[in-house]
């Protein structure tokens, strides 16, 4: 179990921790069911920085800080994965093509203005919410994110025949996705009690409805792209957590316009 751990925060991370041993695939798949673990984490962590820069700056400021402390921390991963599926999806070339436009480490025009307005639209966001208010889209959002993979993995053949994310999908037992679905459940009833103590706007609610926001369009971009593809890759697993980030994000912003 900690091993499993420690390979989900080093894979989704930065942070240096030591892995004894050889990896195997089975250990990077049944790691996945840790991510949202590592999401939830990352997101209170986003959460109590911004409230603490919220003392000190405008909101705005404060909101394009966190968001290059994240992309700091996890390394602009997910990031990569963002850009290189936007080249090659939108490349208009074919199946096979468009895997070699993902693959190469050049990034495109469409990549650049992917990437562009994402962080606009996540740095918007949260400059929008107050203290309070960006509690559920930073704890339940960025945990539901990372539960994402592990149902994508499980859900999806991979696209292609090698790749940096083939050796996590080679042994597809519902194990994990058990746990990360376990752990994102954890997750959304922890910020049910957090919005309720800090008073933010949708209270219970808020949480739930970020997560299934999230996941939702997540899911549907990824749906698309796995019909464009017939299957998913680890740059499209990586686009789903971008997706999911800055959905949680507008859903939160939403919650807020209507419970004024």
């Amino acid at each position: 179990m900690l091993r499993q751990l420690t390979l989900a925060v080093t894979f989704l991370t930065g942070i240096p921790l030591k892995v004894e041993g050889d990896v195997s695939p089975a250990d990077l798949w049944r790691s996945m069911g840790w991510y949202p673990l590592v999401g939830l984490v990352l997101g209170a962590a986003a959460w109590g920085v911004y409230a603490g820069l919220l003392e000190l700056l405008p909101s705005l400021v404060a909101a394009v800080l966190v968001v290059l402390l994240l992309e700091a921390v996890t390394r602009g991963l997910h990031m990569d994965g963002l850009m290189d599926t936007t080249d090659g999806v939108l490349s208009g070339a074919r199946r096979e093509r468009a895997l070699e436009i993902m693959k190469d480490s050049n990034v495109g025009a469409m990549g650049v203005v992917a990437a562009v307005l994402i962080l606009l639209l996540k740095v918007a966001a949260l400059g929008a919410l107050t203290r309070a208010d960006a509690a559920a889209p930073l704890l339940a959002g960025w945990c539901a994110a990372r539960a994402l993979p592990a149902l994508d993995v499980y859900a999806w053949p991979y696209a292609r025949a090698a790749g940096t994310g083939e050796a996590f999908t080679r042994e597809r037992t519902p194990g994990p996705v058990q746990l990360a679905g376990g752990l994102l459940v954890g997750g959304v009833v922890a910020t049910m009690f957090v919005s309720v103590a800090v008073d933010a706007a949708g209270a219970w609610y808020a949480g739930l409805v970020v997560a299934l926001a999230a996941m939702c369009v997540a899911l549907l971009v990824q749906a698309a792209v796995a019909k464009r593809l017939g299957g998913l890759t680890g740059d499209v697993y990586g686009m789903g957590i971008e997706l999911a980030e800055a959905a949680a994000l507008v859903v939160g912003c939403a919650l807020v316009r209507l419970a004024a």
